[in-house]
């Protein structure tokens, strides 16, 4: 068989469902292969789109997307994606096409070492030099995309080895023994938990990508333990649960990260670095942590590890808490609570438009309703006032944080869960960044919801550039008409200028079954939310 047959039939073998991209030169024949294969190929209007689709689908299946572009400048478009599965630890394949092996030694028309150019963004980055290695690197490339602490990895196929003939077949998918840890660690570690006056537990994107949200919630209730969560693992509590002591993050009021300055042991699950940097909760060292996840820890001076408990997080959780029994009440986790609540139940007033938006997703919003956060002020609003429903539920991108990849996740969001309302929260910057993805989301059919901050600005830069004390310069764009930039592409268009007018947009948007685009006109986003 020709060597891209083989390609595609290991990449049946492995569940692969959609693969996202442009077709170019160097993959023809990959593309045909496809063509004759289980697996819907979507093509895209970049491959960054493209990789963000592929990143995003890894999040909500825990499965590999992947994606595909050419080689020279569809490798590099590529990048901005699959660098933010990296530090997000979502798990993706890209594949890249190459020219003939024998260029490869000499300047040649589109040749670039992307091996180079992926080897500080992904878990393995390999070229298939020759056909009959293609059942071993495939394979090799889908378990070590999974494995541990989940990340993405680069696969070259050059366009002669496409070509190739060959005999072969996927290789046979094993299963992978849940591994827990030692019943000596499990002991120490529960009693460090009973020991100490006030321990929390802090749940990150780790919690996410294990689907550890009702081994989490049964450790709480059994110990009787607060919980705090970062960006990326909003849900694991209902908003009225007495334990959830809600969102921390970044650098940003004490109010938030009071709940961790009062621990005197903090148990992280699942924490990646990326979310939250330990200095922020822990300068003075004074914190014991108990860290639970998949991987050890990572050395830093803030984040002092008593016990590292890795394995399987859910077998672990579970372990851990049948040695645990209810703690007394935590009071002054409590009296922090209430404090928390009153601003998050608080009715936003006329002049809080971003917060009546979140306000009202929250209240409004089906609880299977998939929100997706674009990079910006808004992600602060998405992260601190929205309230999801469910866990696993809320994407927010925090690692690389790129600009750009809300609506091309929408799309895999779409593909993945159709029954799932799906609501992206952008602003105009991020959205125009890859705002050409609605062409393939009408292409393929798809409705969701885009909410686009407009206030023709970057208000983030603002926002630090006022903290620090300087100049407000060089953050202010132009946008065009948002509502003939959405007929152009035949997506219904609503536009919002005061709080009174969201609850029916968002209510009309969500019910109509269409591709919806809304425009909220914030006019000092900085004030607003002070």
């Amino acid at each position: 068989m020709k060597a891209s047959d083989l390609v595609v039939q290991c990449l049946e073998a492995e569940g692969v469902e959609y693969i996202f991209g442009i077709p170019g030169e160097e993959t023809i024949d990959l593309i045909d292969s496809l063509s004759r294969s289980s697996i819907q190929f979507v093509v895209t209007r970049h491959e960054q789109g493209a990789a963000f689709m592929a990143d995003v689908y890894g999040r909500l299946t825990g499965k590999p997307g992947v994606c595909l572009a050419t080689l020279g400048p569809g490798a590099t478009n590529l990048i901005t994606g699959v660098a933010n599965a990296h530090l997000d630890r979502s798990p993706l394949i890209a594949i890249t096409g190459q020219t003939d092996r024998s260029q490869l030694h000499k300047e040649s028309h589109q040749n670039i070492d992307t091996i180079q150019l992926y080897k500080g963004i992904t878990k393995y980055n390999q070229q298939i030099a020759s056909a009959h290695t293609i059942p071993e690197i495939i394979r090799k490339a889908f378990a070590l995309a999974t494995t541990d602490s989940f990340g993405a990895v680069h696969l070259q196929l050059p366009v002669d080895v496409a070509r190739d003939t060959v005999v072969g077949s996927p290789l046979p998918i094993g299963r992978k023994a849940k591994v827990c840890t030692d019943k000596s660690s499990l002991h120490t570690a529960a009693q460090l938990i009973m020991e100490a006056k006030r321990p929390i537990i802090l749940v990150g994107n780790g919690a996410v990508r294990s689907r550890a949200w009702k081994e989490i919630r049964q450790l709480v209730e059994k110990a009787n333990l607060p919980l705090v969560n970062t960006f990326m693992a909003k849900g694991f509590l209902p908003f009225d649960h007495p334990l959830n002591l809600f969102t921390v993050g970044g650098s940003f009021d004490p109010d938030g990260l009071l709940p961790l300055h009062e621990a005197d042991l903090v148990i992280p699950i699942g924490f990646d670095f990326v979310e939250f940097d330990s200095k922020f909760w822990n300068e003075d060292k004074s914190r014991k942590v108990l860290s639970i996840n998949t991987t050890y820890a990572e050395t830093d001076a803030h984040f002092p590890v008593e016990l590292d408990l890795v394995g399987d997080l859910r077998e672990t959780i579970k372990a851990l808490s049948n040695l645990l029994n209810r703690r007394p009440e935590p009071v002054d986790y409590e009296q922090i609570r209430v404090r928390r609540m009153k601003k998050l139940r608080a009715i936003p007033s006329e002049q809080e438009l971003p917060h009546k938006v979140m306000w009202t997703l929250s209240k409004k919003l089906p609880k299977e309703s998939i929100v997706i956060s674009d990079v910006g002020l808004h992600k602060i609003w998405v992260s601190f006032w929205y309230q999801p429903k469910l866990p696993g539920q809320t994407i927010i991108f925090n690692g690389l944080a790129s600009m750009g990849a809300s609506l091309p996740g929408a799309l895999a969001s779409c593909l993945v869960k159709p029954n799932c309302p799906v609501v992206i929260i952008t602003g105009d910057g991020g959205f125009l960044m890859n705002a050409q993805e609605l062409e393939t989301a009408k292409r393929l059919g798809l409705s969701f919801t885009i909410i686009i901050f407009n206030d023709q600005r970057y208000s983030l830069i603002e926002k630090h550039q006022c903290n620090a004390n300087l100049a407000v310069t060089q953050i202010s764009i132009t946008n065009p008409d948002f509502n003939l930039f959405a007929q152009s592409f035949g997506v219904a268009y609503r536009r919002v200028t005061n709080t009174e007018e969201f609850p029916q947009a968002l209510t009309e948007a969500v019910d109509s079954g269409e591709l919806n685009l809304m425009e909220i006109v914030i006019r000092n986003p900085i004030r607003e939310t002070k």
